[in-house]
């Protein structure tokens, strides 16, 4: 699950997200997402 979509930019910023991972995938970038989701997710401002 990846979240609410509920405005066009919100849209438009993930589609540019997805092409970014798409160009610069490698191994070591997925470990450094493995490594900083949880550090961001417990620094969010936006938590429920």
């Amino acid at each position: 699950w990846r979240g609410e979509m509920d405005t066009n930019e919100k849209i438009r910023m993930r589609t540019e997200y997805d092409l970014y991972y798409i160009e610069n995938w490698s191994l070591l970038f997925d470990l450094r997402i493995l490594f900083l989701t949880p550090i961001r997710l417990l620094n969010t401002e936006n938590a429920y």
